[in-house]
């Protein structure tokens, strides 16, 4: 026969695993309720992403250009 203490050791293994499976359940519930993204949404974030490209690289351009200028003397430095 088991003791008191094996016994309570199981319960709370037993309500560990059971609160696990009940969080896990819960979590795959609401990710397949999660709607998908609809293609008007995912055309207008591929133009987003697409626009801070050119942004960035006109900034790294610009960048460039105003240090030459600076090394060349053309505008004081701060």
């Amino acid at each position: 026969m088991p003791d008191f203490d094996s016994i309570i050791k199981m319960l709370v293994l037993g309500g560990g695993v059971m609160m696990i499976l009940i969080a896990t359940g819960f979590a795959y519930k609401g990710l397949r309720r999660r709607p998908a993204v609809e293609p008007d949404v995912a055309d207008k974030l591929r133009e987003l992403e697409e626009r801070l490209g050119e942004l960035e690289e006109r900034l790294d351009f610009t960048e460039r250009a105003l240090t030459e200028v600076r090394a060349r003397g053309q505008i004081p430095k701060r």
